[in-house]
């Protein structure tokens, strides 16, 4: 993400931040984006031993594109913060004065990071499925056009930043075992430490 948008550098007003808080700020992006990519419940839009990485991948390079992941944008700040007035959150989901088909508003997808990339993610899916006939790099056209072109430029682009993302070290069985571990209960304050010499 960050070399992809690098932080701190809007000029912007809503969107001004240092680079420190930035990259704060891109930390809880991609914990969202985690959160939606590695969900059980959710379908990845690609398959294989990786492929919710990969569709990690493509939720935050289309994030990047839609919105350079500016800070106003993000936490709808502005004027500036909505696409042609009625797109919203980081993915730009055209969403208007209405809802998403899960009936989340533009509010609702601006205050809750997991719900847009819930949104855009289902808006994936629908695209790859509408256009599963094209070249892969082409299958986002129904989502950046509204309809299935070839040779389209911005599904291109968005889907090959995504591939050219370096290899996730993990499969997703790996990560998703990970995330299923039970954390360390802490002991009860006031309780004493094992191990403290005074067990006689």
């Amino acid at each position: 993400m960050v070399a992809w948008a690098p932080p701190g550098l809007s000029l912007i007003k809503d969107a001004i931040e240092t680079p420190e808080e930035g990259r704060a700020r891109y930390h809880e992006i991609a914990r969202a984006a985690a959160q939606v990519a590695y969900d059980p419940e959710q379908k990845p839009v690609f398959g294989g031993p990786r492929g919710r990485a990969e569709t990690l991948a493509l939720l935050l390079s289309i994030a990047s594109y839609e919105s350079g992941y500016r800070r106003d944008v993000d936490l709808g700040l502005g004027k500036l913060a909505r696409g042609e007035g009625v797109d919203s959150c980081l993915l730009q989901v055209r969403v208007g004065a209405g809802k998403t088909r899960e009936g989340w508003s533009h509010d609702d997808l601006v205050k809750d990071r997991e719900k847009c990339f819930r949104a855009g993610l289902s808006l994936m899916r629908k695209s790859f499925g509408a256009c599963r006939k094209q070249a892969l790099l082409d299958r986002l056209s129904a989502y950046t056009r509204g309809r299935c072109i070839e040779n389209d430029k911005l599904s291109r682009a968005r889907i090959g930043r995504a591939l050219r993302a370096k290899r996730a070290p993990m499969t997703d069985e790996a990560v998703l075992a990970s995330m299923a571990k039970p954390e360390p209960v802490a002991p009860p304050s006031g309780a004493p430490a094992a191990g403290n010499g005074n067990d006689s």
